[in-house]
């Protein structure tokens, strides 16, 4: 992951410090907002002096980055027009597609800011800094002159947000987004399928969001809880987010968690049965015996139908499609599973869990697309281009087989947890890597916080459940495996409270504060 070149890196650096040696007052009032930067960067030298933003500060940039540099600007508060004003004294956006892809330098001198990034996404993540750099005080602002050169530890810095279980508003994962895209997280994955609700709109199969979108009317759920996102309203998200460099990828679940699915198809179940109500999560069985028929094809129609439009709508190389807590006690029992197990050579049930996986990664494969899925899919073997989300464990396994993994277990990274049993120290501690050996370790994307929501619903109370522990997963994901300083994370992330505050999150007050003792 080392794109940006050591030496290349080195001489910039130096010669940055050879013009602005800093003074000792300076060079303190410096450290401190430096180390106020969340993520902590790769390489940060100070100098003396610093650079002002006001809201006349021009902003000048190729073409391709307008769009990146009017986000940057109206967040900054700059009201001149990119691109505008004599190029004297600015913000200069440049690419160099020699800097790993979310890299970035970002330098800070007297007279200008200049920044250059891998791509687009590495620029915006640069000027996600120079906006904590600026403080949160308004304009204007006196920026330290600095000089960073930094990149990402691993290509995966996710969220989970379980839009199933609970549905969350269009208004509310474009407020998630800005949130993690400063953080410079990279992955929004939004559990659209489960058992309380299918989340999206299948134009060939509208029965889906029509009809298993609705909690059964008896459990008088409001309004707001229920739904899905119209194709034209995901695709407006999937576009906000690819402008802050964020990918969304989406959820299907299969074959279990499925009785969205099988209350507007219930031949689809091995028993053919009727299922006539979609129930809030504590309102019925936690995992249900019903799931999708492996032995019926038109399980896979459905299936195929489905990918076919969600590949139009998300560009993600990703589709998740679920595959934990699939009970096999009806297949056990379904004469066509059991004749697609005698028909198929398997052994038994987990490996016809595993033809159901395979057989939909390479469907996927021919959409040009990837399947990653939880951690059962290993389960009776795992297909052989799918990648892992570990949960539960199965990163070795599938690590030391050459088959990639987003690392996500329970013990640090699910936030609907309480605080007592994660806090933000203790997600902090969490090193994906660890217990790999180099080679397997490879393998590994990254990470990811997981927030399912089944018992803080509402918005506000989504937000306490995130923050600020999603900071510390934010830091792991991005900065070198050697940053692992929790009082230094911690008076980092003591400052970055303010900044939520201003974000408007109702973040969890207690945990920093219980942490200092």
């Amino acid at each position: 992951m080392k794109c940006i070149s050591i030496f290349l890196s080195a001489v910039f650096l130096l010669a940055f410090t050879h013009r602005c040696q800093p003074g000792i007052n300076e060079e303190k009032k410096i450290s401190t907002i430096s180390r106020a930067l969340i993520p902590q960067p790769v390489r940060t030298e100070y100098a003396s002096g610093h650079f002002t933003i006001t809201e006349n500060t021009g902003m000048f940039c190729p073409a391709k980055l307008e769009e990146t540099a009017a986000i940057a600007a109206r967040q900054l508060g700059i009201i001149k027009k990119v691109n505008t004003g004599r190029k004297r004294k600015g913000i200069f956006l440049a690419i160099d597609t020699s800097l790993h892809r979310e890299g970035y330098r970002l330098k800070v001198q007297r007279g200008k800011i200049e920044i250059t990034g891998g791509s687009n996404a590495g620029v915006f993540y640069a000027l996600q800094t120079l906006h904590q750099l600026s403080g949160s005080e308004g304009l204007p602002s006196k920026v330290p002159c600095i000089a960073i050169c930094d990149y990402p530890r691993f290509s995966w810095r996710g969220l989970m947000l379980d839009c199933s279980r609970t549905f969350q508003s269009p208004e509310y994962l474009k407020k998630t987004i800005d949130r993690i895209a400063f953080y410079k997280m990279n992955v929004l994955h939004l559990h659209l399928t489960d058992d309380q609700g299918w989340r999206l709109e299948i134009k060939s199969r509208s029965v889906l969001a029509e009809k298993g979108a609705k909690f059964h009317p008896e459990y008088n759920e409001p309004e707001r809880h229920q739904g899905f996102y119209s194709q034209e309203e995901m695709r407006d998200i999937v576009q906000y987010a690819g402008s802050k460099g964020i990918t969304i990828v989406p959820e299907i679940e299969m074959s279990g968690h499925s009785t969205a699915v099988l209350v507007c198809y219930p031949e689809l179940s091995c028993t053919g049965e009727i299922v006539d109500k979609i129930f809030p999560f504590f309102k019925g069985p936690s995992v249900t015996p019903d799931i999708l028929c492996a032995g019926n094809e038109e399980t896979f129609a459905l299936i195929e139908d489905v990918i076919d439009e969600i590949v139009e709508i998300f560009p993600s190389e990703f589709i998740h499609i679920g595959g934990d807590e699939a009970p096999k006690a009806r297949w056990e029992k379904c004469p066509k599973c059991q004749k697609r197990i005698k028909d198929e050579g398997l052994s038994d049930e987990r490996e016809l869990q595993s033809y159901f996986i395979r057989r939909v990664e390479r469907y996927l494969r021919s959409k040009g697309r990837r399947l990653i899925g939880w951690s059962e899919i290993i389960e009776g073997g795992l297909a052989p281009n799918a990648a892992v989300m570990d949960w539960i464990g199965g990163a070795k396994e599938a690590t030391e087989k050459g088959q990639d993994v987003v690392m996500s277990p329970t013990r640090y990274c699910y936030f609907d947890y309480p605080y007592a049993s994660i806090d933000s120290e203790h997600a902090y501690r969490f090193d994906p890597v660890k217990d790999l050996s180099q080679g397997p370790s490879e393998h590994i994307l990254g990470l990811q916080a997981n927030f399912w929501s089944h018992i803080d619903r509402e918005p506000e109370l989504v937000d306490k459940q995130l923050f600020p522990r999603l900071l510390s997963i934010a830091e792991r994901g991005w900065s070198p495996s050697g940053s692992t300083d929790w009082d230094s994370f911690r008076n980092r992330l003591e400052k970055h409270l303010a900044i939520l505050r201003l974000m408007g999150v109702n973040y969890y007050q207690a945990d920093v504060a219980e942490s200092a003792r």
